[in-house]
């Protein structure tokens, strides 16, 4: 038999249960919002000309549009194109790890994203492009070895587009360390 003291504890830690399971929730929600702060880019700078990202300068080297039958007469079928962008920096501070978790992609006013090629893919489009060539690294394997203080470095990814998204697109730069904010510089292709 279960006396009344007993049936008192029982009630009183099931209605305490409420509340500890709203505290939980509420733990739990504020510790995905952190994460989801820490892995979007919630603030994008536009085209910050001569100032630091990331320990670094950066600027837009060079844009190439191949698929349209005009440069390497090569044609892509239906609409879509391959866009190679490449992004200079001049390290103004030691890097170290703050490049960690690199993420270049393309993005258009509407919010749509591109990823970039995988490396073996972006490599083999280097080498079919011009085989003399020495292929430039990719986010990913620059921030491994970033440049040390003062020097420069390039970064080469590999989009495949839509041929009407073209004049829109902006490409987008963020690390670990500097996200939410990601910096923005248009592409200015046609």
């Amino acid at each position: 038999m279960v006396s009344r003291r007993e049936r008192r504890l029982w009630l009183l830690s099931l209605l305490g249960l409420p509340a500890l399971l709203a505290g939980n929730y509420a733990i739990g929600a504020w510790r995905n919002v952190e994460d989801y702060v820490r892995r979007s880019e919630l603030r994008v700078h536009d085209d910050i000309a001569g100032q630091a990202y990331a320990g670094a300068v950066w600027t837009l080297a060079q844009a190439r549009l191949i698929g349209d039958g005009r440069e390497a007469k090569i044609t892509f079928p239906g609409q879509m194109r391959l866009v190679i962008v490449r992004l200079a920096a001049k390290a103004e501070d030691e890097i170290g790890d703050s490049w960690t978790q690199c993420r270049l992609t393309l993005t258009d006013p509407g919010g749509h994203r591109w990823l970039p090629l995988n490396f073996i893919l972006s490599g083999n489009i280097s080498r079919d492009l011009d085989p003399q060539a020495t292929p430039v690294d990719g986010c990913d394997a620059v921030s491994r070895q970033p440049p040390a203080k003062g020097a420069d470095t390039l970064i080469e990814e590999k989009f495949v587009v839509p041929a009407d998204a073209i004049p829109s697109l902006s490409v987008r730069l963020s690390f670990a360390s500097t996200r939410p904010d990601a910096l923005s510089l248009p592409l200015g292709l046609k």
